[in-house]
C-alpha cells in the first residue's frame, strides 16, 4: 500500500478544551463513584477541593465542584491555552509516524469513518478515554511536556486496539471495555506492552508504563506487566501474529481473573 493511501486513512488529533459539563461530571465520578480512590491524585493538584468530601448531598457536592472548576479555569485559562498549543506542536512532530506504525504493530488499519480523535485539555489529573466517541482527557500542565506526548500515544492505542478486539469478539458488549471488567484490565496492561515495541518506542522516545496496581499482581512468579511483555517478545520471536498474541493474552487473564477484582 502506498504511503499516500495510508496517510489518507489516518485520523488527526484535535486539541480542544473539555466542555465544562463533562469536566464537572468526571470530577464527581472520580471523587464519589469510582471503585478506586482517585482523590489523592486530584487533591495533590487541587488541595482546595478537599472540602467537597465533607458535603453529604450530591446537589451540594456538584455545586461546590462547579464553582471550583469555573474559578480555576478562569485563573488558569492562559496556561491551558498555551500548553494546548505546546502539546499540539509536540504531538504533530510524531503523529503520522506513530499512527502508521501503530497500525503496523496491531495489524489493524485505521477505520475510514474515523477522521478525528479529540484530546480534551482538562484540569483533571486523571485522563479518561471514551472508546465510543474516540476522545480522551489530558491534564493541562505536565512539568515535562513529553509526558503529554506519551499519554496521547497511550490513549490513542486504546482506540485502535479495540477496533482489533471488536473484530475478534464481535458479539461482546462494549461496556466490558471499561472498568471493572477483565477486558478493561487487559487493555490497560497491554497498552504499555504495545508502546514498548521497539518500532513505537523509537518514535515516542521513552519506555511506557501502566498502572501501579497491575505491578502488584503476579502471574506465576512474574509481575503482570512482565508476564505479558515476555509473552509479547516470545510471539514476536516466533513470528506469530498480533491476533494470536491477543487471543493468548485474553485466555491467560481470564484464567487468572480472580487476581483482578479491583
Amino acid at each position: 500500500m502506498l504511503w499516500e493511501e495510508l496517510n489518507m486513512k489516518i485520523p488527526k488529533v484535535k486539541f480542544t478544551e473539555i466542555p465544562i459539563e463533562t469536566e464537572i461530571r468526571m470530577f464527581y465520578y472520580f471523587l464519589f463513584e469510582n471503585d478506586w480512590d482517585w482523590s489523592k491524585s486530584l487533591f495533590q493538584v487541587h488541595p482546595n477541593l478537599k472540602e467537597v468530601k465533607e458535603l453529604k448531598s450530591k446537589k451540594d457536592r456538584i455545586a461546590f465542584i462547579t464553582k471550583y472548576i469555573k474559578g480555576f479555569r478562569k485563573v488558569r485559562g492562559e496556561v491551558i491555552d498555551k500548553n494546548k498549543e505546546i502539546y499540539k506542536k509536540n504531538w504533530e512532530k510524531i503523529e503520522k509516524d506513530f499512527l502508521l506504525t501503530l497500525s503496523e504493530v496491531i495489524e489493524e488499519e485505521w477505520p475510514k469513518n474515523r477522521k478525528e480523535i479529540v484530546a480534551n485539555m482538562s484540569i483533571n489529573t486523571i485522563c479518561p478515554r471514551d472508546i465510543k466517541d474516540w476522545c480522551f482527557s489530558i491534564f493541562y500542565n505536565y512539568d515535562k511536556k513529553l509526558i503529554a506526548t506519551k499519554l496521547i500515544a497511550h490513549e490513542i492505542t486504546h482506540f485502535l486496539y479495540f477496533e482489533r478486539w471488536k473484530k475478534l469478539y464481535p458479539k461482546m458488549d462494549q461496556k466490558r471495555f471499561n472498568k471493572p471488567y477483565i477486558e478493561w484490565h487487559l487493555s490497560e496492561i497491554l497498552a504499555p506492552v504495545i508502546l514498548n515495541d521497539k518500532r513505537l518506542k523509537k518514535i515516542i522516545g521513552e519506555k511506557s508504563y501502566g498502572y501501579k496496581e497491575h505491578e502488584k499482581v503476579k502471574i506465576g512468579n512474574k509481575t503482570t506487566p512482565k508476564f505479558f511483555e515476555d509473552l509479547y517478545r516470545k510471539y514476536q520471536k516466533e513470528n506469530r501474529s498480533f491476533e494470536e498474541f491477543l487471543k493468548e493474552s485474553y485466555r491467560v487473564i481470564k484464567e487468572n481473573k480472580e487476581l483482578f477484582n479491583f
